[in-house]
């Protein structure tokens, strides 16, 4: 990793290469203190196994399931890539149903479009909010199909004082999102189902750049500034070694740690059975996650005050409720472009999931379509700083304050 991208965006000569605001986690000497939640959470599941990202651990879940071709899957009309790739890479067909305007499922919807070859049901919690999984959960026993949570956005969260992810047959879910890791993601299973998978080492590369990567993430953001002084000369060697390797091979050349790890989208098969890296392991058992769950709920609340009366914007979720721990700030923009694309450009990590799979359109799911133009995620992870979050608001203000005009 050279720099952190800016996904969706064609750099031009001008533009900064580096966000300057850390979207995903960086390591940073604050990440080790505040102490280990007493709470119960899916991680502490015994029927664990861990995974290079969530996506792999879909894909698994689904061979688990012995889902393929002639099978259905239920799968949400709003959605990210690395969700839809793992059902069509098993054969199966993706069904895509619809949300309610607060993101809750359309079991109405649901219901219409089971037949006797849907198998399974894959569920999303939004940006750690539950979805109703208590009634999902006696409707897939109810219709004789598998219940898979997503928790890839709710690691922490709870309902119904259970760790969500304990109430489906599998639960997925990706660590990066949480952690400051580079690589990462957890396949979970209830006492009822297996979950004996033969995984593997992604190898020497693969362990190296898992270290070398993370801990150059922190030194881009300025979290660890007397090691990054330390491991400048091994990091610049480390840099040269990859391009000259890449040189070297040309086409050939493969990648030594999966699209996920770089922020990518993309589905590569080769990784499905490789197991995380030790050093990625090890600092998701170390670090602290009372320290994660009290900054971004901390951060969420300041996000909500300081972006209340924005012209023509909605929070989506303007309090959060007793057990949620988010993933992310939602907002709602009524025109998006191109404040949207300046903000990136001035390296504020915005996300918005716009790419939506062919089959999704506005008759496939309104809503759906609405969020996949409107709805922006803003960064409320841990290791934001006070001074990044007010500069960060700053620009969406400026940026977004013309939205009332005709």
């Amino acid at each position: 990793m050279d720099v952190e991208r800016n996904p969706g965006i064609t750099p031009t000569a001008t533009e900064t290469t580096t966000t300057l605001i850390p979207g995903s986690v960086p390591l940073s000497l604050g990440s080790f203190l505040g102490g280990r939640s007493g709470s119960h959470n899916i991680l502490d599941t015994e029927k664990i196994v861990y995974l290079t990202s969530g996506r792999m651990a879909i894909a698994q879940a689904l061979r688990l399931c012995q889902i393929s071709e002639g099978d259905e899957v239920l799968v949400p009309a709003y959605h990210c890539s690395s969700m839809i790739a793992p059902v069509k890479h098993s054969g199966a067909k993706a069904v895509f149903y619809r949300i309610h305007p607060d993101m809750s499922i359309d079991l109405e919807d649901i219901d219409k479009k089971l037949n006797s070859n849907t198998r399974l049901l894959l569920v999303a919690h939004y940006f750690g909010f539950p979805q109703p999984i208590d009634r999902l959960q006696q409707f897939c026993t109810d219709k004789g199909i598998t219940l898979l949570e997503d928790c890839a956005h709710a690691l922490f969260s709870r309902y119904q004082d259970r760790p969500l992810g304990s109430f489906g047959a599998y639960a997925a879910g990706s660590l990066m999102k949480f952690f400051p890791v580079n690589d990462g993601g957890f396949l979970t299973a209830n006492s009822s189902h297996p979950i004996q998978l033969q995984t593997e080492s992604g190898g020497r590369a693969f362990e190296l750049r898992s270290v070398l990567n993370t801990l150059e993430k922190s030194f881009i953001y300025n979290r660890l500034k007397l090691l990054e002084l330390l491991l400048w000369i091994p990091l610049r060697l480390k840099s040269l070694l990859w391009k000259w390797l890449k040189s070297r091979q040309g086409e050939g050349y493969t990648e030594s740690a999966p699209a996920a790890s770089d922020g990518g989208f993309d589905f590569e098969p080769r990784w499905i059975d490789t197991r995380i890296s030790l050093f990625s392991l090890k600092i998701t058992r170390l670090v602290s996650t009372n320290r994660i769950i009290e900054k971004r709920i901390k951060n969420y609340q300041w996000l909500s005050d300081a972006l209340s009366d924005l012209p023509g914007c909605q929070r989506l979720y303007p309090k959060l409720p007793e057990g949620v721990v988010p993933y992310v700030f939602p907002l709602i923009v009524d025109r998006v472009d191109p404040a949207f694309i300046n903000l990136r450009m001035r390296g504020i990590p915005l996300l918005r999931w716009e790419f939506l799979d062919d089959e999704v359109d506005a008759a496939t799911c309104a809503n759906s379509h609405h969020y996949s133009r409107h709805l922006v995620q803003i960064p409320c992870h841990q290791e934001l700083r006070q001074g990044e979050l007010e500069w960060m608001v700053d620009n969406i203000r400026q940026e977004f304050s013309g939205n009332d005009e005709p």
